[in-house]
């Protein structure tokens, strides 16, 4: 299939995009900035040829990079969980995916999926979350912009167009092109400490988040959701993991009170909107006390995906986070030395 991708150049689209042609399809890009390509698919071994240039929020850009593709893949999307992107987030998310969705279904393109996120569906109300979970209301910027697209694409789904809903959780792996929030948590991980009591997650390999669009990109398959968590487990599991792929012994895991969390969080936001990282913020933590785990039956068997071990995507993270001076190796342990 000719395949549209948005969302190329960043850290799920760049592994999607990768696998993708490793699959035989063809693969053009939607992207601001077309001098990114190269730079974010050396790591990948391949480079994409087939670009437009353009703006998920301009209609007529998304209208001409669509322009003879088969299926879309929107994976395009602005997301933080900071207070100081609130304005940014508030004028692409909902905005881009209706361009992008209004116009695969224009153009008949099937499937059409949409990367959608676990936030999309929060906060839970269902234990264990369900494809059928209602759509959340969560009160971030980043939540309201993804229940918004959420909403608008079960509506299409309703009218039976071919659009295909994935939600990750906490997306790890290699190969980060913009070293999102997530990776900032790892490396105080596996550097200072991991706070420990009453936290949980989930937590799914991006290459695995790929290879589901690849098992996913059938025609006629008709609408479809399918959960990504990948693997729930609580940070005392989690760090179990980190000492099994790095044979360490002197990971500090500190057990930090609720409360205390929560004041950090407060000052995460307060300090972002300086210009200040303290990794944590309020939306993580409402995140890390009252995540959930998913049954993830219909991803395992319909599309036929076997989620890699946390153990080695934890692995694969942290090494890759040393190779590109991230990590110190002490951090990394055994890592570095294999």
């Amino acid at each position: 299939m000719r395949i549209l991708l948005t969302g190329g150049t960043g850290f799920v689209g760049s592994h999607t995009t990768s696998a993708l042609i490793r699959a035989g399809h063809e693969v053009r890009l939607l992207v601001r900035s077309p001098e990114k390509i190269e730079r974010v698919f050396k790591p990948h071994g391949v480079r994409p040829s087939d670009y437009v240039q353009g703006d998920i929020t301009d209609a007529d850009s998304v209208v001409k990079a669509i322009r003879g593709c088969d299926a879309v893949v929107h994976a395009a999307a602005v997301v933080a969980t900071d207070p100081a992107s609130e304005a940014r987030i508030r004028e692409t998310n909902f905005v881009g995916a209706k361009n992008v969705l209004d116009a695969a279904i224009a153009a008949g393109c099937d499937p059409i999926i949409n990367i959608s996120s676990s936030s999309a569906l929060f906060p839970f109300t269902t234990d264990p979350v369900t494809p059928e979970h209602p759509v959340g209301t969560f009160d971030t910027a980043y939540g309201q912009t993804k229940a918004q697209v959420e909403r608008y694409a079960r509506e299409l789904q309703a009218a039976d167009h071919p659009v295909t809903i994935l939600y990750p959780a906490g997306v790890l792996g290699p190969h980060d092109p913009n070293m999102g929030e997530l990776m900032g948590g790892v490396k105080v991980w596996a550097s200072q400490a991991l706070p420990v009591g009453g936290m949980t997650g989930g937590y799914v390999d991006v290459r695995d988040i790929a290879k589901a669009v690849v098992l996913a990109m059938e025609l006629g398959k008709g609408p479809r959701r399918y959960l990504l968590w990948g693997h729930y487990v609580d940070h005392e599991t989690l760090a179990e993991h980190i000492v099994e792929a790095t044979g360490r012994t002197d990971l500090k895991t500190p057990k930090v009170p609720k409360a205390l969390m929560t004041v950090w969080g407060k000052a995460g936001d307060l300090a972002r909107k300086y210009g200040k990282d303290l990794v944590v913020t309020s939306e993580a933590c409402d995140y890390l006390y009252n995540f959930k785990p998913a049954d993830q039956s219909a991803t395992t068997d319909e599309l036929g995906l076997a989620f890699r071990p946390l153990v080695d995507t934890l692995g694969d993270t942290l090494l890759w986070l040393h190779e590109v001076g991230e990590l110190p190796a002490k951090a990394v342990g055994k890592l570095a030395i294999t």
